[in-house]
């Protein structure tokens, strides 16, 4: 995945990278994960300038877990979930100029990944595994000019208890990225 964007929590430290935003469980503080959530109350928020565009059903969640018996893993892309109802949830992270986009498994996926978190449960008894999850924004690009916007992106998650929306990811200064090398750049919609 060379585009956009990653960010691995991993023992408290924070790293951005290119590709996606990639998230293990336990890092401190902790952050509510595809891994324990009931996949259906699974919400991602994402804040951004009104001129960062995210195709539709081209944003996808992966989620993993790496052990020495192998891997398991699985992409599901996110499809839009009513942002009017998340508006109120997503206030107090929210920026002036930020436009809210919401994303949630489609209804088939939130039962896929249950049966994965089974799986992936069963194989973290023998030990030795290392879940995961990453969001990736490579699809998103920009549709406006190429100029330092002031609204910073922030993505924010929700896995449906009583703690809300989380931040994943804050303050991302858009310029930076979109003058990162060619291989790893936000693109140009156009």
């Amino acid at each position: 995945m060379p585009d956009f964007k990653k960010l691995m929590v991993a023992s408290g430290l924070v790293l951005l990278s290119a590709c996606s935003l990639n998230f293990l469980p336990g890092a401190k503080p902790t952050i509510p994960s595809p891994i324990a959530a009931n996949p259906a109350s699974l919400r991602i928020a994402v804040l951004a300038p009104e001129e960062l565009r995210l195709p539709k059903n081209e944003i996808v969640l992966t989620v993993y877990q790496k052990s020495g018996s192998g891997e398991i893993s699985r992409d599901y892309t996110l499809v839009a979930a009513d942002a009017g109802q998340e508006a109120a949830a997503v206030a107090e992270f929210r920026k002036p100029g930020q436009k809210l986009t919401v994303l949630r498994l489609s209804p088939t996926d939130a039962l896929a990944l249950r049966d994965q978190q089974q799986e992936m449960a069963a194989a973290r008894e023998t030990g030795g595994a290392k879940p995961g999850f990453s969001v990736d924004l490579d699809a998103a690009c920009w549709n406006g000019p190429m100029i330092a916007p002031a609204v910073p992106l922030d993505v924010l998650i929700e896995a449906g208890t009583e703690e809300g929306f989380h931040p994943l990811l804050q303050d991302i200064d858009i310029f930076a990225l979109m003058n990162r090398p060619e291989e790893s750049r936000l693109k140009s919609c156009s």
